[in-house]
């Protein structure tokens, strides 16, 4: 290379700029790129009940059921819906190290020949560009891509709660639904022993004939209802199928044959400060909102000027061997600042702000959502427990009497209509006390969703971005 070629040009550049500097100085003097600190409150108090029992990431497992442990894991593994929350959870980190790389300077390197008729020429380029981030506004972006980046890790952690908890809750109803053909089958067998009785009663002359068409109509009722059972266990089946990835018209699952199971220990609700840190959704909603804010910075900074410099070196040659023996350099800055956009870069901010403020209140309203479904599920779930007090009680009634009607009908002491009606408040009490017993479970269920906090986010490879980051992740 050649010391006349790049003493001069070197010198200019650092007048040039200077100069740049020179002319921002006042700019720098009155303007911010920070946006204005939002004040969010924590939560106090104590929810209104609370277990000992230690809360799981992977809350199903505190239910010991080990079909249920297995249905979760396939879910986990091929449902498409939390793949493609996981795919949208890649793109935002692609998109936050594509945006953190801004920060830096670009550089490109050229190589070109060209023939012609008579003469060939060969030419190399090294080309570097930097923008200056004078106002922040470049890592306002980056910040900015980063929270999105941190509230689509919770957007999947969201996801996987949703679909575990969904997974459950169509198992259980699955087993229930069993539970109730297997009532239903055994209620009409005792309604068919009933006809048959009421029947050779009719035969020798001592009941009438409306006696047997009731008791008829009741054999007809609990067919028509097993009819009913089998075809929500069927859609229930294809629900179930659908949750795990897997199409409804391929090999059906084995229908379950067990019974629902007890629930285990109420778990440890802890503080509601505790549940705003654990709950990706409030996590997400509080990440949106510091992606709204750095969007305000964004919009400020583009109020003013923007400084870049690019440098270039090329050379020309006739011949490859000549080619890097003489250099032409070039170093630029450019200046460039609106002057009249008839108030739209105003609006912007105006726009960013309202955008900001609406985050926090959908901050505040996540915050609000969990501590209600929270206490909304411990109240169901203590209610429930009586209700099925209630409906044991009411069994063990029922019982008698349809046993001491059963007795006074066959002594010719009571009327039909006393027995069918014991009858069927018995049997609905049965029913009941079943669907009874899966809506405590889905209530526990809901309580565990309510508390569960975000672990499928946690297992993926950790994003490493090309910029360094003004803040830590926040800890809320």
């Amino acid at each position: 290379m050649k010391p006349s070629n790049r003493s001069p040009a070197f010198f200019s550049a650092n007048r040039f700029t200077r100069l740049l500097l020179l002319l921002c100085l006042p700019l720098a003097g009155c303007s911010s790129s920070t946006p204005e600190t939002m004040l969010i409150d924590v939560p106090t108090g104590q929810f209104s009940q609370a277990g000992s029992a230690a809360l799981n990431l992977r809350w199903w497992e505190a239910l010991k059921d080990a079909e249920l442990q297995a249905l979760e894991r396939i879910a986990l593994e091929a449902n498409p819906d939390l793949l493609a929350t996981q795919a949208r959870l890649d793109q935002a980190a692609a998109l936050a190290r594509k945006t953190g790389a801004q920060l830096y300077p670009q550089v490109s390197v050229g190589l070109s020949a060209n023939r012609t008729d008579d003469s060939d020429s060969y030419s190399a380029s090294l080309a570097a560009s930097y923008e200056l981030d004078l106002w922040g506004g470049l890592a306002a972006t980056t910040e900015s891509a980063r929270e999105s980046w941190l509230a689509s890790r919770e957007a999947l952690d969201v996801a996987a709660i949703t679909l575990t908890a969904e997974v459950a809750d169509t198992w259980y109803e699955m087993l229930e639904q069993a539970g109730q053909i297997a009532l239903l089958t055994q209620q009409q067998q005792t309604n068919q022993q009933m006809l048959e009785l009421i029947e050779l009663r009719f035969d020798r002359g001592k009941v009438q004939a409306t006696d047997v068409l009731q008791q008829r109509q009741l054999v007809e009722s609990s067919e028509a209802s097993l009819a009913d059972a089998r075809a929500d266990q069927a859609v229930l089946e294809h629900q179930l199928m659908t949750l795990l990835g897997q199409s409804p018209t391929h090999a059906s699952l084995t229908l379950p044959s067990g019974t629902l199971i007890e629930l285990p220990p109420l778990p440890a609700t802890g503080l509601p400060a505790e549940l705003v840190q654990q709950r990706p959704d409030v996590r997400q909603a509080f990440h949106l909102l510091r992606a709204a804010q750095a969007d305000i910075a964004i919009a400020v900074a583009d109020r003013f000027p923007d400084m870049s410099f690019s440098a270039s070196l090329t050379s020309t040659a006739g011949g490859l061997n000549q080619l890097f023996s003489d250099w032409v350099s070039v170093l630029a800055g450019e200046l460039l600042g609106p002057v009249f956009d008839a108030g739209q870069r105003v609006a912007e901010v105006e726009r960013s702000d309202a955008a900001a403020r609406a985050a926090l209140h959908d901050y505040s309203s996540a915050v609000l959502s969990a501590l209600t479904e929270v206490e909304d599920a411990l109240v169901r779930e203590q209610q429930q427990h009586l209700r099925l007090q209630s409906l044991d009680r009411q069994l063990q009634l029922t019982a008698a009497v349809v046993e001491r009607s059963r007795y006074n009908y066959t002594k010719g002491t009571a009327d039909y209509l006393d027995v069918l009606d014991a009858l069927r408040t018995h049997q609905a009490l049965q029913r009941d006390q079943l669907t009874a017993h899966r809506t405590l479970l889905s209530y526990r269920i809901a309580l565990h969703r309510a508390l569960a906090g975000g672990w499928l986010a946690d297992s993926l490879a950790p994003l490493t971005l090309a910029t360094p980051l003004t803040h830590e992740i926040v800890n809320l």
